[in-house]
């Protein structure tokens, strides 16, 4: 597996650096990516008070390589992030509290004035492994597990550079989950393992699903203010193709927004919020009883991921 991520990593890393190299001699071809370097660090020493401290390091790639034929109707947008983060402090030496790998593209040809034709690609999965803290003995996420791989067909509003709506009424997803232990457990929507009643693996868990649906994404990119940049996308999916009947009214969401500001060209803060909802991914519950903190199942729930960071970034 070691082999296979640093294999795929190359091949990203060529790939940049061949549309890199063609905008340089091309016409059409628009590049520019950010990278980010935050720290966060609390120092207490005889602090009365009470706390701990703690140091959180996170890092941050983006990059765009877009084409816009001058000569045709013909449009090409790719986009690639990648980021990793971990924090340590008193009480334990690692955690991680950022990861992630996605790669999107849209190619689109012009139907009429701003509509287009379009075919999209996207695929998401994270390096490291990745635990339910403070549960840091059984992983709940690993690379390609889970892995996402979208394909959808369907048709673009784009009335500026900035701003996109697109609909996908022919839209195939695959779930990879390239885990033993997640895939018997059913994590991220495959198909569980079967047991006997002893305890014994019938049939082992299944390591990939496909879904059949419609997919519509709603982005948006804007300055409301100067050195003020603010992106934001909306992504929803319907599997209508589940087997579970009941299911098939309910809508996946996934939602990020990503505040940039600039104070000069090496200093910024960065504010990042991420919202998801699947109904095939079960989170862990919750409630306060008798004024203890107690574990009272499982379901799906929206969840919610928000950073805000300061520290070095440039713009490519």
């Amino acid at each position: 597996m070691q082999k296979q991520k640093r294999n795929f990593l190359l091949i990203l890393s060529l790939v940049i650096m061949f549309f890199g190299y063609n905008d340089l001699k091309s016409n059409g071809w628009i590049t520019k990516g950010n990278t980010s370097l935050f720290l966060n660090e609390v120092t207490l020493s005889n602090w009365a008070k009470g706390g701990e401290s703690q140091v959180a390091l996170t890092g941050l790639f983006g990059y765009l390589i877009n084409y816009y034929a001058p000569d045709s109707n013909f449009i090409w947008e790719n986009a690639f992030s990648t980021g990793y983060g971990f924090q340590t402090s008193d009480q334990y030496s690692y955690r991680k509290n950022e990861d992630k790998l996605e790669l999107d593209s849209r190619t689109g040809y012009r139907a009429i004035q701003q509509f287009y034709y379009s075919l999209s690609f996207s695929f998401q999965t994270q390096f490291d492994k990745g635990y339910k803290y403070p549960d840091d003995s059984n992983i709940v996420s690993k690379f390609f597990a889970p892995a996402y791989f979208i394909l959808s067909l369907g048709m673009d509003f784009k009335p500026t550079n900035n701003f996109s709506v697109s609909f996908s009424p022919i839209s195939g997803r695959l779930i990879l989950v390239e885990d033993n232990a997640l895939a018997n457990a059913g994590s991220y929507g495959v198909t569980a393992a079967k047991y006997d009643s002893t305890g014994k693996i019938i049939s082992p868990g299944e390591h990939s699903r496909f879904d059949f649906g419609v997919a519509a994404s709603v982005n948006y990119i804007f300055s409301p203010m100067e050195n003020i940049n603010i992106a934001t996308k909306l992504d929803l999916y319907n599997n209508y193709t589940d087997p579970n009947i009941g299911n098939r009214r309910n809508i996946d969401v996934n939602s990020e927004t990503t505040v940039n500001l600039k104070v000069n060209s090496y200093i910024s803060a960065s504010i990042f919020l991420h919202l998801i909802y699947d109904q095939d991914i079960p989170v862990q519950i919750f409630k306060t009883i008798n004024g203890a903190k107690t574990f009272v199942g499982v379901g799906p729930r929206l969840q919610i991921k928000q950073t805000l960071g300061i520290g070095f970034s440039y713009n490519l």
